[in-house]
């Protein structure tokens, strides 16, 4: 059994780390029947580089959130500073001193100070196994997950959020 460690930015650049559930674990690709009380956690980062993942959370407690999931998972979540509870960056994406171009700021580049532009930040989504994926207006440290459900995290850039779906279907190949 692993425990992870999930570490995000607070206000004045204090950084604070938790302990993940100690049951909650993680593996490579989709959920099976055989992963008890899980979700299916898909990360796309659309132009940012990296293909998409797609991580299965078990053994969550009951009214675990998305926070949960990828805790589980080991995913690394950094937040705004200003607006704890928005992330700007996961697994280091986009990373410090990436420029990522957007209308009106060709140089912008995400500091994690200020909530992002609507140009250039991570959407959150869920959906039911076979299902279609609903934008969360939900933060992700509220949102509870469904177990047997997918919980999708997509890098919306220079479009609307609520067009920024994953790529990756809710469906179990």
């Amino acid at each position: 059994m692993m425990t992870v460690i999930l570490c995000v930015a607070g206000m004045a650049g204090m950084t604070g780390c938790s302990t993940g559930s100690s049951t909650a674990q993680g593996h490579k690709g989709y959920c099976t029947s055989e992963d008890r009380d899980s979700v299916t956690v898909v990360v796309d980062y659309g132009d940012l580089g990296p293909q998409p993942t797609i991580g299965c959370a078990y053994g969550l407690p009951e009214h675990a959130t998305g926070m949960d999931a990828l805790t589980a998972l080991g995913i690394t979540v950094e937040e705004v500073a200003r607006t704890p509870g928005f992330i700007c960056r996961i697994d280091g994406s986009p990373s410090a001193g990436q420029v990522v171009p957007i209308p009106g700021n060709d140089d912008y580049e995400e500091t994690c100070v200020n909530t992002p532009p609507t140009s250039a930040y991570w959407t959150y989504w869920s959906a039911s196994e076979g299902g279609q994926w609903t934008y969360s207006l939900m933060g992700y440290t509220l949102h509870e997950v469904v177990f047997g459900g997918y919980e999708g995290y997509s890098f919306a850039h220079n479009v609307l959020p609520a067009q920024a779906a994953p790529a990756v279907p809710p469906v179990r190949p």
